[in-house]
């Protein structure tokens, strides 16, 4: 069976891109469970907690969690604070194009050092490769798998700094390091670089590689007090900022963590403060992209309010668009039609003119997945020419779905007819859509169904006995 793969851009910023994969969902499953198999080796071959913040393994199978939810970004920030505090000077930086430089022969050291499973090794490394697809470079970005196995790659520089005494800590790819005198700053940056390119062959990003003064940092940190000369706006962002917008629905104290969170977002001005961010040139995209999180947890009317202000300046949220789809398909029901209709407007808008917007594969994704609940006639005209013209095999899967979420049989039959012509995803897609077809579904089924690989079988299983479970309120998931 291959090892099938989607590969798509994906905006970084108004004008930068990265490449982003979507690993075919059986493949995806089995990476993480090889990686999980050795994910306590992993963990404890790695420096301690107090450097470094990301990705610390500690799972609980019970809630389907993977990484300690005591150690993350808050907490490095606030380490960040308090050890600038007791030095002179602090160093930034952060590695250039980290997850698609990671060389594989690298890993693979990294990984037969950790752990004497080597076969569980060896199968990693295939799997990484046939992902790659001929370059011996590169980690699909995102994913729990491809977290650890980056962070068991850096570990031997976090090493290397500890043994040279360095004061540093770490979150992903994002190192602060720390120095009582400027020249012992510039001697730290040439260390870290010198140990990136010579063990595992990375780089620094120039441009946000910063030595400043520990009173300067402190300035600039979201940690920090609350400056002589700050806007009231500057400190109320800088305070939300500290907010930790989480809310966890499996945890014992659910119901008193989500009381909790709606009063410390209630001394906010959410849509107020969005609203501002939206009158700028550009958008600070960390401070927005927590705005947009918090508004799913406001009162239906301030939802409103906050998603008309969003669909009127989508070009300024160009940068954390896929953030924005997303939050509005969760508000779906809480929208009024008015307010959902204009989105379908603007959206069906963006897609006709080939919008710069949509044209980012990954940005177009999200979108379709909000035109799913327009049940217009120009939506469903519009899907269909997308997958006329579309290239991306994630694209046409995903119309696929949705076509079928739209019960458009008269589209699917016709697609059917195309099996022949369709790629991997495509057809599995529409192995499921086809049990919206009724018996025309059904007898197709069953005249193509020695040609199905055993993945496909499971999933026509699957699908077979929750459509049968849920009856006439069966929807194909999308």
């Amino acid at each position: 069976m291959p090892v099938l793969t989607s590969k798509e851009l994906a905006a970084v910023g108004y004008s930068g891109f990265r490449q982003g994969t979507q690993i075919d969902s059986i493949w995806n499953t089995y990476l993480l469970s090889l990686v999980i198999a050795i994910g306590e080796e992993i963990e404890a071959r790695r420096v301690s907690p107090s450097m470094v913040f990301s990705y610390r393994y500690k799972p609980d199978f019970e809630t389907g969690s993977l990484f300690d939810k005591e150690v993350g970004w808050h907490q490095f920030q606030a380490a960040a604070k308090q050890y600038s505090s007791t030095n002179s000077f602090v160093l930034r930086c952060d590695i250039s194009d980290f997850y698609p430089r990671i060389y594989h022969h690298r890993l693979e050291n990294a990984l037969r050092r950790a752990t004497p499973k080597h076969d569980i090794a060896n199968r990693i490394m295939e799997l990484v490769g046939a992902i790659a697809a001929g370059p011996s470079y590169g980690l699909p970005v995102g994913g729990p798998a491809s977290r650890l196995l980056s962070e068991l790659l850096l570990n031997g520089v976090d090493r290397l700094l500890v043994s040279d005494g360095i004061k540093f800590i770490r979150f992903v790819d994002d190192y602060i390091l720390f120095a009582d005198s400027r020249e012992k700053a510039h001697s730290v940056l040439i260390r870290l670089n010198e140990i990136l390119l010579t063990n595992e062959g990375l780089s620094l990003q120039k441009s946000k590689t910063r030595i400043l003064s520990s009173a300067e940092f402190l300035a600039t940190s979201d940690f920090s007090e609350s400056q002589d000369g700050e806007s009231h706006h500057d400190e109320l962002a800088r305070t939300f900022r500290r907010l930790r917008v989480h809310y966890d629905p499996y945890s014992p104290t659910a119901t008193e963590d989500y009381d909790s969170l709606l009063a410390e977002l209630s001394k906010f001005d959410i849509v107020g403060m969005l609203g501002r961010e939206l009158k700028k040139s550009r958008i600070d995209e960390g401070l927005t992209r927590r705005l947009v999180a918090a508004t799913k947890h406001l009162p239906a009317h301030a939802q409103n309010d906050a998603v008309r202000s969003m669909i009127a300046s989508l070009d300024l949220l160009y940068p954390i668009f896929p953030s924005v789809m997303q939050l509005c398909k969760t508000l779906m029901p809480s929208l009024e039609p008015v307010v959902q209709n204009a989105l379908y407007s603007t959206i069906r808008q963006l897609i006709a003119k080939d919008s710069y917007i949509t044209q980012v594969p990954s940005n177009l994704a999200f979108a379709l997945r909000v035109l799913v609940s327009d049940t217009s006639e120009e939506t469903e005209v519009l899907l269909a020419a997308i997958y006329k013209n579309s290239s991306s095999m994630m694209i046409r899967r995903d119309i696929i779905l949705l076509m079928a979420f739209r019960q458009a049989d008269y589209w699917l039959s016709d697609c059917r007819t195309k099996l022949s012509t369709l790629t991997g995803w495509e057809r599995r897609a529409l192995l499921i859509a086809s049990f919206t077809l009724g018996d025309e579904g059904k007898h197709w089924r069953d005249s193509v169904k020695n040609d199905q690989s055993p993945f496909d079988k499971l999933v026509l299983k699957w699908t077979g006995e929750n459509k049968q479970k849920k009856g006439i309120n069966w929807k194909v998931p999308v």
